[in-house]
This record gives structure tokens, C-alpha cells and sequence, in this order.
């Protein structure tokens, strides 16, 4: 019987932003604490670099495409999130992705996306009934 060695991806190579309970996200704190704002803003325009990159660049789709629609919508919701101390394109830098790689990339960013946005509605969800 051979055994079957998995490598897990150390946390210093996922570049992902993640909402932590250390960034205030708290309605009663989204007022006075922008660190929650400032994570989700990071997070969405790190999305929209990840959508616009070789991963998804072979998706088609009818005009616009899924993915375009999906861009245009994160990058609405940016523009919501107002804090002139955010700096527009600050992500590091992507490495380029094998072809093999893509699709596989492409579910797990997009799973990634799906989780977040979840996260995020909930802050904003129970900020609003709140108010």
C-alpha cells in the first residue's frame, strides 16, 4: 500500500485577505474603526486584480461575460466603501499561472470570493438592522 503525501499551503504563501476579528467589524465600531473597511476594501480589489488576471483570462462567455459582470460589480462596491487613505492597486504582484494550473485556480478563487462575500454581507447585513 503506497501512501499519498499532501502539501498544505504554508499561510505566509496565501495572500488572501481575510476579515479577522481583530479589524473592529462590529456595527457599533464601523463608525469610529476604519480597519474593517479597510480590510474589506483590500479584499475587494484584490478579487478584481485576481478576475482580471491570466486565470480567467481564457473564460468566455456571451458580452459582457460572467466574469466582467463580476468585476464591474466589485468594483462597485469599492467605490462604496469612501476612505481617501486607501491606496488603488496595492496588491502584490501576481505570478503568472500555468494552464494546467487555471482551472483549478479558478475554483478556488472563485470559492474564496463566494466565502468572503458571505463574510462581508453579514457585517453589513447586521450593521443595517441595527441602525
Amino acid at each position: 500500500m503506497s501512501l499519498m503525501n499532501l502539501v498544505e499551503e504554508k499561510p505566509s504563501e496565501d495572500l488572501t485577505p481575510h476579515i479577522r476579528c481583530s479589524d473592529n467589524c462590529d456595527p457599533n465600531k464601523l463608525d469610529s474603526d476604519q480597519s474593517c473597511l479597510r480590510r474589506i476594501r483590500e479584499a475587494l480589489q484584490h478579487y478584481r486584480t485576481l478576475l482580471g488576471s491570466d486565470v480567467f483570462a481564457e473564460v468566455g462567455g456571451p458580452d459582457p461575460s460572467p466574469i466582467a459582470t463580476l468585476q464591474g460589480a466589485l468594483a462597485q462596491l469599492t467605490s462604496l466603501i469612501q476612505d481617501g487613505s486607501f491606496a488603488e492597486g496595492s496588491a502584490a504582484p501576481l505570478q503568472q499561472s500555468q494552464p494546467w494550473e487555471r482551472p483549478v485556480l479558478r475554483h478556488r478563487i472563485l470559492q474564496q470570493l463566494r466565502s468572503f462575500s458571505a463574510v462581508m454581507a453579514r457585517v453589513f447585513a447586521h450593521s443595517a438592522a441595527t441602525r
